[in-house]
């Protein structure tokens, strides 16, 4: 059944690839979300960066209002790997003012936690209108005493006047990890203590355009970072690399560009990137922003490659067909951001998402045969029958994982989640 469930909604990733290394993505679900992001709503209007615990989202908001502060949030999504989608649960996890006039949201995950930049690219260095907090990832309570007021502002980034995204550094070789911040116009990787809060030593990692330290921009946009903690900076119209030498240095303190994309807009929000490591491989996942109306990139791009070598091999446009064959709209705007994570996998028999596929999955199924209920429809194909209970007995006693990756994508009118398995082929 996992194979032709594979067949539906794929984008196949290989084409520079051998035989033996190929990755797939399998859309599931494709959900729309502007009724958490209308107009001046309590989240924002518009679904800014989305982080992964395994089981729930946590999609933050930011604003486009004219004047500020404006409210932005997060909304939480439970039991999101759910086959059913009418299972999910939403909530406003998190409400904050902070400034609007599309300055930015970014969050991540960790142990428990959320850390949530909001009104980026702000340069009041006020805190009612910019800054970067964490949260119990459970009740959505702020942590007080965090960086001891609460809140890193931009002056707490070296005297910095703005602050521009956050992500996990997973530190070097995968020690040591750290909060990671970039500020626009500083050349930069600052680090905060995931439990204090306070500084840590930065490292200097200039873009240099010709790689010796000449032509150097600093147009900070996002940051990702492979396992081994090798930095990959979206600056402006260009992607820069900068391998990590030791805890706080990359080589010769610069970085140097893997992609240019020199037609594109420079001053443009929300120019993303992602770093996601599979068991075929290594891809870098972006998007482009042109500011051209007429113009418009409105995908996901996808390199394969590792260090400094990339090379394009996908598109995802959110037209590819669904489980159950229905195809979405493609996508309409150039906004995106994207996480990955592994979890539990339904479509291998865990249907109750307790990570282990046993009597209970069996019984679910067993008291659903020949409906329609969506929630243990296994291969998704509209009914429960053999097939759903063949593929429990077939992985009975097993922990089968996989691998998501999750899609927001938004413009001021809409907002919408994609989801997509991760198939090593």
């Amino acid at each position: 059944m996992k194979r032709l469930f594979g067949l539906l909604g794929v984008v196949t990733l290989g084409a520079s690839l051998s035989a033996s290394a190929q990755v797939s993505f399998t859309h599931l679900k494709s959900v729309d979300l502007s009724s958490y992001f209308p107009a001046s709503g309590q989240l924002g209007d518009l679904a800014s960066d989305v982080a992964f615990d395994g089981s729930n989202l946590y999609i933050a908001g930011m604003s486009s209002a004219s004047t500020s502060p404006a409210s932005v949030g997060v909304l939480k999504i439970g039991n999101v790997l759910s086959l059913d989608v009418n299972s999910w649960s939403y909530s406003s996890l998190i409400t904050l003012s902070q400034a609007a006039q599309s300055r930015s949201s970014y969050i991540v995950y960790r142990d428990g936690f959320l850390y949530l930049g909001t009104g980026l690219g702000d340069g009041s260095n006020d805190a009612a209108n910019t800054g970067i907090r964490k949260f119990d990832a459970a009740t959505g309570t702020q942590i007080s005493d965090w960086n001891g007021t609460g809140v890193v502002l931009p002056i707490n980034l070296s005297n910095s006047s703005r602050a521009e995204c956050i992500e996990i550094d997973p530190g070097y070789q995968g020690s040591n990890s750290s909060l990671a911040v970039l500020a626009r116009g500083r050349g930069f990787i600052f680090r905060r203590d995931f439990a204090t809060g306070n500084a840590l030593p930065n490292i200097l990692s200039v873009p240099s355009r010709d790689c010796q330290g000449g032509q150097t921009t600093t147009g900070m946009r996002d940051i990702t970072f492979s396992p081994e903690g090798d930095a990959y900076l979206r600056v402006d119209n260009s992607i820069f690399y900068a391998p990590r030498t030791a805890d706080n240095t990359v080589q010769d303190g610069r970085a140097c560009p893997i992609f240019d994309f020199s037609t594109d807009n420079a001053f443009q929000v929300l120019i993303n990137i992602h770093y996601m490591r599979t068991n075929s491989g290594d891809y870098l996942l972006y998007n482009r922003r042109t500011g051209d109306a007429n113009n418009r990139l409105n995908k996901v791009f996808v390199a394969s490659g590792s260090g400094a070598t990339w090379t394009p091999v996908a598109e995802i446009t959110g037209d590819e067909p669904l489980p159950d064959g229905s195809t979405p709209n493609a996508y309409g705007f150039d906004i995106f951001n994207f996480t990955s994570g592994f979890g539990p996998d339904p479509s291998q028999g865990d249907v109750n998402l307790d990570g282990v596929v046993d009597d209970a999955d069996l019984l679910a199924i067993l008291f659903e045969f020949g409906s329609s209920n969506a929630a243990v429809d296994v291969n998704s194909d509209g009914v429960v029958d053999d097939a759903d209970l063949l593929t429990v007995l077939f992985n009975f006693g097993s922990s089968p994982q996989a691998q998501y990756l999750f899609i927001v994508h938004s413009s001021i009118t809409a907002d919408r989640l994609d989801i997509y398995r991760v198939d090593s082929n």
